[in-house]
């Protein structure tokens, strides 16, 4: 198949030094442009890559219209890029390595069960591969909802093994960083399985085994359901197609963290009517979630968290941030809670002596306010 001239003779030439902004035309290869290809596409394109895409043609048509990619690419010319970047299904993934197989190029991908990608890549026989997962995403699928600053400050999980070539890792890991703006972590392709199983593949379950739980109760339960039970079952409504192909493909690690959820509720169970045991089990929950990861709640005891349900459209964040900081409240934590597309409540964590004043500002601003 005829390359187009940006690509034609790639694999004659030497490989790419480990400053990428001494090469000019950088070649991006992306098998798979939705949410995360398409932001990935994005994010490169603006640091000065030439983006090549493949996938379905009615997709690739909407990738190139919002410019996640510069034109489409057969395998033959996305084989001959400088880097490529894996962003199918999982499922998909390890094809596309036999597929790619043989080239020079600098390979990673972004699939969420690493293990079986990393052996299928050493299969392949493909050199210069690094596995990927940056912990970032959207509850709104495909390229239309892309976004070149996803991965701004995101962790972004590279899983090198034994066999992994150091500049591979090192390019891979400037890109990430400097192209896409997120935090790389190294971590074995097998602990990553089961961190990312216990932090996020059993929480979509558990969002599963909650909501029917909840609707076998009463078929009005829902109705009824507050913050909490929405916080908890939020993922619940995540793509049904992409996360029963998630959740397959990294069946070992998650048996292990559903089996040792289920003996820890098992203990919660037989503990129940023990007031104080329960207390304490509480009290180490509070610690263990005092130390997530990007808590930037200040542990003086006296802070509080106040919702204010909001309509989702640009600028309300803006407004909520600038009425409080105008009146010198001190904004501790922010997140938002999402209800659907169109509905979200934005939750500020304050400081409790200041937060009826917070409510009635905000209720002078046409905003309804509950505290959490």
């Amino acid at each position: 198949m005829r390359q187009c001239s940006i690509l034609a003779d790639r694999r004659d030439r030497p490989r790419p030094p480990a400053d990428w902004s001494t090469i000019i035309a950088r070649v991006l290869g992306i098998v798979g442009t939705g949410l995360i290809g398409g932001s990935i596409g994005l994010a490169a394109r603006a640091a000065g890559w030439e983006v090549l895409g493949l996938d379905d043609p009615g997709t690739l048509e909407l990738a190139q219209a919002v410019g996640a990619i510069g034109h489409p690419g057969a395998i033959d010319e996305i084989r001959g890029a400088d880097l490529i970047v894996l962003a199918a299904p999982i499922a998909d993934i390890c094809a596309r390595l036999a597929e790619l197989a043989p080239t020079d190029a600098l390979v990673t991908d972004v699939g969420s069960a690493k293990a079986r990608i990393v052996r299928a890549a050493e299969t392949a026989g493909i050199e210069r591969f690094v596995g990927g997962h940056p912990m970032a995403g959207s509850q709104l699928a495909g390229v239309a909802n892309a976004s070149a600053s996803l991965f701004q400050g995101a962790r972004y999980f590279l899983t090198p093994t034994g066999t992994t070539v150091a500049d591979a890792y090192a390019d891979v890991a400037q890109f990430v960083q400097r192209d896409l703006g997120a935090t790389t972590t190294a971590v074995d392709p097998a602990k990553h399985d089961l961190l990312v199983a216990a932090l996020s593949h059993l929480p979509h379950l558990m969002a599963v085994a909650l909501l029917s739980v909840a609707s076998e109760i009463s078929p009005e339960a829902l109705a009824f359901a507050g913050p909490s039970f929405r916080d908890l079952t939020r993922v619940g409504s995540a793509n049904p197609r992409l996360w029963s192909d998630i959740l397959a493909e990294n069946e070992p690690a998650l048996r292990t963290a559903v089996e040792a959820f289920t003996a820890a509720m098992g203990e919660l169970e037989h503990n129940i009517p023990d007031r104080e045991e329960i207390a304490r089990r509480f009290a180490l929950a509070g610690e263990a979630y005092s130390a997530l990861g990007g808590m930037l709640i200040e542990q003086s005891g006296r802070n509080v968290e106040v919702a204010i349900p909001v309509r989702n459209h640009p600028g309300v964040l803006a407004t909520v941030t600038t009425l409080m900081g105008s009146n010198d409240i001190n904004i501790l934590d922010l997140y938002v809670r999402h209800m659907d597309t169109h509905r979200a409540a934005l939750v500020l964590t304050i400081d409790a002596g200041v937060s009826a004043r917070a409510q009635e500002l905000l209720r002078s601003a046409d905003f309804t306010t509950e505290s959490v």
